[in-house]
């Protein structure tokens, strides 16, 4: 995942004690705030010099992870004689400020996107606390019901706590899917926002992971990975009692989702014929959700997947995408056996930009996954992709 483009930005302060260039601070120093954090420990350190905890950058030092701005803002004060620490709101913190000092002392910073792990980073059915294990690690929104953390593939859900007294209440539906209403508390919702980011999940790229609240504050039980099916508007009070539409998501658990075999079977026999041009066409449609009510959103939901991997699977002509080899057998239909990978996404399964889904073989599919040189692999298919589709 890139890093967006971030400005130059100055690393002189005014500190307490005069102006002084964070940049200046010594190697040495930045050992001396290592050991009053491990003397104090981590939250009366932090307290104590004025910081929150990280959102992301964490240094690391003789395997343990410090908080990087706040052990910068304290070195401040170790760095000379009458020299006072640096408090959070004296200077900036990331990429071209902390990260750069600390990196140029030979320190070794843990970014966002470091800590994304390569399967799922919870497991399903257990407990985790919001503000602890989820926000302090990833970042992302504290309070409400979707969050949206920069720079890392997940969009969280949090479901459970106050739509009753909306007049309409999340959960499990007949048809398999799981309903998630919008968010917005007056007026009619709109996809802005976190409405928007679990509409457009696959073109963004990012996984939704779903939390179901429970009694104990700040409690939340992972309810899995999901993918959006579609949405459709309801009628319901807003805050204010006043009457409105609301937009409730269908969403379907994306570590269940497997094609349903008579809907990829008919779609594939009434587009036998097309062109290699008509499948991309039907593909790049396909690949954001539709509206639709129930059973109906599930099964377009299907049909798109279909569409999309059957364009896939032609534009490969029989040959891995990441690897170039052929594919290992010829299925039974007669076509070459490969498996579509998303490249953005931990969760393969469903619709998504044909730039981003691969057809490669079960080999690289593995070792992308779970391959020591996965993520090399992965890489390099995204930028054969893109060089395809362009």
């Amino acid at each position: 995942m890139l890093w967006k483009t971030i400005g130059q930005t100055s690393t002189s302060v005014q500190a307490p004690g005069g102006k002084m260039s964070i940049s200046e601070i010594t190697r040495e120093a930045i050992h001396k705030a290592i050991e009053d954090f491990d003397s104090r420990g981590r939250d009366t350190f932090l307290k104590h010099y004025g910081f929150g905890r990280s959102k992301g950058y964490y240094l690391i030092h003789a395997e343990k992870l410090y908080d990087s701005k706040a052990i910068v803002g304290a070195a401040h004060g170790f760095t000379s004689p009458g020299a006072l620490p640096l408090r959070s709101s004296d200077f900036s913190g990331g990429e071209a400020t902390v990260v750069r000092v600390l990196e140029s002392l030979g320190f070794h910073v843990i970014r966002p996107t470091d800590r994304v792990p390569a399967g799922l980073p919870y497991e399903i059915g257990a407990t985790y606390h919001r503000q602890t294990q989820i926000h302090q690690v990833f970042g992302g929104q504290e309070r409400g019901g979707i969050a949206m953390p920069r720079d890392v593939p997940f969009v969280f859900l949090f479901t459970g706590e106050s739509g009753g007294q909306y007049g309409y209440e999340d959960g499990w539906q007949p048809d398999g899917t799981y309903a998630y209403t919008g968010e917005g508390q007056l007026g009619d919702m709109r996809f802005i926002r976190g409405n928007k980011a679990i509409r457009d999940h696959h073109a963004d790229g990012r996984d939704l992971l779903m939390f179901e609240a429970l009694s104990k504050k700040g409690q939340y039980r992972f309810l899995g990975c999901f993918s959006c099916a579609g949405w459709e508007l309801r009628a319901a009070p807003d805050r204010d009692g006043k009457d409105r539409q609301v937009i409730v998501f269908h969403l379907l658990p994306a570590g269940e989702i497997q094609t349903v075999s008579n809907v990829e079977d008919a779609v594939e026999a009434e587009l036998s014929t097309t062109s290699i041009e008509g499948l991309r066409s039907l593909a790049y449609a396909a690949a954001s959700p539709k509206p639709g009510i129930g059973m109906a959103s599930s099964r377009n939901y299907f049909i798109r997947s279909a569409q999309v991997k059957m364009y896939v699977l032609a534009r490969a002509k029989g040959r891995c995408e990441a690897c170039g080899n052929l594919a290992p057998f010829v299925r039974k239909n007669g076509t070459p056996y490969l498996e579509p990978h998303h490249t953005r996404r931990l969760a393969d399964g469903g619709p998504d930009d044909p730039r981003h889904v691969g057809a490669v073989c079960p080999t690289c599919h593995r070792t992308i996954h779970h391959g020591l040189e996965g993520d090399e692999l992965n890489n390099r298919l995204k930028q054969r992709l893109l060089e395809i589709e362009a």
